[in-house]
C-alpha cells in the first residue's frame, strides 16, 4: 500500500484547484495519481477538510494491564503453573500459545529448564 500523501501536498493540491489549474496539471506536478486528487475533490466536498484521517493505531490487546498484573503474580506466586491453569484460574480469553508469547514477550518471563535434570546419573564416563 502506498504511503498517504502529506498534509502539505494535499493543501497545494487544494491551492492549485483553486487557481484554477486542471487535474491532468497537478498530476504531472505533484507526481500524483488521478483518482488520488478526484478523491480529496470529494473529500473536500463532503467534509470541508482535506487533512488526512488519523490511523487506527492497530489491533487492540486482548488482556488488559489488570491481568497482566495478576498474570505475573501468580506464576510469582506459584512458578510451576502451566499456562492452561493460568487460563483457567484467570478465566483469561485467550489460547495457550497467545499466553505464552505474553508471558515471554511482554512480561519477560521465561521458563528456565533445570540443568541437572539433563545429567547422567553415573556423573561421567564409566571406567
Amino acid at each position: 500500500m502506498p504511503r498517504p500523501i502529506s498534509n502539505e501536498v494535499r493543501k497545494l493540491i487544494v491551492r492549485a484547484r483553486e487557481k484554477g489549474y486542471t487535474v491532468k496539471e497537478i498530476v504531472e506536478v505533484f507526481d500524483v495519481k488521478k483518482t488520488t486528487v478526484y478523491d480529496l475533490y470529494k473529500k473536500l466536498d463532503e467534509t470541508g477538510n482535506y487533512e488526512s484521517r488519523p490511523t487506527a493505531g492497530g489491533r487492540k490487546p486482548a488482556l488488559s494491564t489488570e491481568q497482566l498484573v495478576s498474570i505475573t503474580k501468580r506464576i510469582n506466586e506459584q512458578p510451576d503453573i502451566t499456562l492452561q491453569e493460568l487460563i483457567d484460574e484467570l478465566k483469561l480469553p485467550v489460547c495457550v500459545s497467545a499466553l505464552c508469547r505474553t508471558v515471554n514477550g511482554k512480561l519477560g518471563l521465561h521458563y528456565k529448564k533445570n540443568a541437572a535434570r539433563y545429567r547422567t546419573k553415573s556423573g561421567g564416563c564409566e571406567s
